[in-house]
């Protein structure tokens, strides 16, 4: 018998939620282009929410200052292609595109940027996602971003978790997590 129960949620929840399940999925290496689907609808909706709530913000990816205003229109157009072309065949059934995934990591860790000027504080599986990014990619982050997050653990903690894949450094860090405090 099919479930007939409704399930009443916000847009930035249901954001949260393809943002968490995009997470998770990245920490499992699993496979690009659904994790790219969500992270990009995640960040649609978490960006369209917190314009709302700040029409003077311009710090995430879509109206970042520090795209050149010739490039305005164009860098949002280059932004959702991958998630249009995953999406849709109406216009290109038989398309192919070159798709880099590194675009899903930024797009995720600009979400979590978007929900902090919402303020909502990130959950234990996004910090570690940033805190991951801080040790992997550190050409992603400023210094002080770097610092940030790689203050909160020791030396010897960040020679350890820098040599775990990705769903070991994952596992470890929300282990740790009941035993400090759960949110930077």
């Amino acid at each position: 018998m099919p479930n007939t129960s409704t399930l009443t949620i916000s847009k930035l929840e249901a954001a949260r939620r393809q943002l968490g399940t995009a997470i998770e999925l990245w920490f499992d290496d699993r496979d690009p282009i659904p994790i790219h689907v969500l992270a990009f609808s995640a960040y649609d909706v978490i960006h369209a929410v917190s314009k709302k709530r700040d029409p003077n913000r311009r710090d995430l990816l879509f109206d970042s200052t520090l795209i050149k205003d010739d490039f305005r229109s164009e860098w949002p157009i280059l932004l959702k292609t991958p998630s249009g072309f995953f999406k849709h065949a109406r216009n290109d059934p038989e398309g192919t595109l070159d798709f880099n995934p590194a675009l899903s990591e930024l797009l995720m860790m600009f979400s979590i940027a978007g929900l902090a000027t919402c303020k909502i504080d990130p959950s234990p599986s996004e910090c570690e996602f940033l805190l991951y990014l801080a040790f992997q990619r550190p050409s992603f982050f400023t210094e002080q971003g770097r610092k940030f997050y790689l203050d909160r653990i020791t030396v010897e903690e960040r020679e350890d978790i820098s040599r775990l894949p990705k769903r070991l450094f994952l596992n470890a860090y929300l282990q740790g997590v009941n035993s400090r405090s759960p949110t930077p």
